[in-house]
């Protein structure tokens, strides 16, 4: 990795006292413990693969669990200032991702997908490291052993080899408490927004499957084919109701087709990476002539997109005009039903939507039977109310990931010339 050994040492006005040094001389390291899935149940908890995406330390309340009877030692244990890296995925772009870890309230493992690095001497600050392992700079030198595109297979060899910067221990921590503050701010807004989250999706309960709405007391229910339902209402198929729309991919051969940064194209990777109500952008984008020449199709703003494919039932609402690949069901709201009613409707029935899925290579919906499953449509009086009083709490929802995305943006902007000495921390502070 000489490359990238120099990249490292190179970096345009880094200071000329930060030593270079193989991570290897700064940290030991273990892999995760192998398991099965008879293994899983009620134990310890376990760090997957699954749990990285672009998340930077582990949400310890999602993590599944595993009988550590036989399984677990008190080595395959995780501490307080650890760095776990994904080792080997099938989906390669997750290989060499990190996260660090925070004080667990419980015991934490991590798999043998992962491997454990453990920084040593009172030198060396883990937070600061776990900020530079996340950096471009090493994401490229990673790369290097996968034919300069992404990375084959992580092991022990190849992290204790990688060139890395040791500037002294207070620059360290200035470091990494600069870019700390960014993470602070985005954890509090993710907070926030789960609960305004919680509450959109209790009030749509409320309303959509206990009808209990504001003067309920005053309506009957009355007989519908499917349940009883306040009167005025009905329960009907979801493809009466709105319009749905499938997604298509253009032709990878022909370079026109992708060479723009025309128009937003939505991947169910999209969605799954972002784990948000509202998404804005995609990471690949598609040309005019490639929308024109392929199955995909525009949607407005405000529309619901559900992955239909492999990962089936992950739901976002996009805030630009869009379209999507093959992989999608999208339902364009109109007066009948919100956007809003049409999300958590779809958060409702995931299980539902799920149990329709068929297929022997990968499960997917066929969007003729997603067009059969019922949904409530209230009177308009009582529609437009319900939009009235969910709009401000999604509304505050979408403004805090828009703040959330901007941190993001600034920070991994930052990271790469702080880590490098290229900004001086002290400067990059005032």
């Amino acid at each position: 990795m000489r490359g990238a050994g120099n990249q490292l040492s190179e970096s345009r006005g880094r200071r000329e006292h930060w030593d270079i040094v193989p991570l290897g001389s700064l940290a030991e390291f273990r892999n995760g413990v192998n398991f099965t899935k008879e293994s899983f149940g009620k134990g310890i908890k376990v760090i997957n693969v699954k749990d990285f995406h672009d998340r930077f330390r582990p949400d310890f309340g999602d993590l599944g669990e595993i009988n550590p009877e036989g399984v677990i030692r008190d080595a395959d244990l995780l501490h307080e200032g650890d760095i776990i890296f994904v080792r080997s995925n099938g989906n390669r772009e997750l290989i060499g991702r990190s996260l660090f870890i925070t004080k667990a309230a419980d015991p934490v493992t991590h798999s043998a997908f992962t491997i454990r690095a453990r920084l040593l001497g009172t030198d060396v600050f883990p937070l600061f490291y776990a900020y530079l392992l996340r950096s471009q700079i090493v994401r490229q030198a990673l790369s290097a052993y996968g034919g300069g595109t992404n990375i084959n297979n992580l092991n022990q060899t190849i992290l204790a080899s990688l060139p890395v910067p040791k500037p002294p221990l207070e620059v360290q921590q200035r470091i990494a408490s600069t870019l700390s503050a960014f993470d602070e701010l985005i954890d509090n807004n993710t907070r926030r927004i789960k609960i305004l989250e919680e509450m959109a999706q209790a009030l749509y309960r409320e309303w959509f499957v206990y009808f209990r709405f504001p003067g309920h007391e005053k309506v009957r229910l009355v007989d519908s084919p499917v349940a009883n339902v306040p009167k005025g209402w009905e329960i009907r198929n979801i493809g009466e109701v709105v319009e749905t729309l499938g997604g298509g991919t253009p032709s990878t051969r022909n370079p026109e087709y992708w060479n723009s940064s025309d128009v937003i194209w939505f991947t169910p990777s999209d969605l799954t990476a972002a784990g948000t109500m509202f998404i804005q952008t995609s990471g690949k984008k598609i040309s005019n002539l490639g929308l024109e020449k392929s199955s995909a199709r525009l949607f407005p703003p405000y529309s619901v997109m559900m992955t239909s494919r492999a990962t089936i039932g992950v739901v976002a609402i996009n805030t630009k005009e869009a379209c999507t690949n093959q992989g999608f069901i999208t339902c364009i709201p109109n007066e009948n039903v919100s956007a809003y009613q049409i999300y958590f409707w779809m958060l409702e029935n995931k299980e539902k939507i799920i149990g329709i899925a068929s297929g022997a290579t990968y499960k997917e919906i066929n969007r003729t039977e997603f067009r059969e499953l019922p949904i409530v449509v209230a009177d308009k009086n009582t529609n437009g109310s319900f939009t009235a009083n969910l709009s401000p709490i999604c509304k505050q929802i979408e403004v805090l990931q828009m703040k959330t995305d901007n941190l993001r943006r600034t920070r991994d902007l930052l990271l790469p010339k702080l880590v490098s000495g290229e900004i001086d921390v002290e400067a990059a502070s005032e």
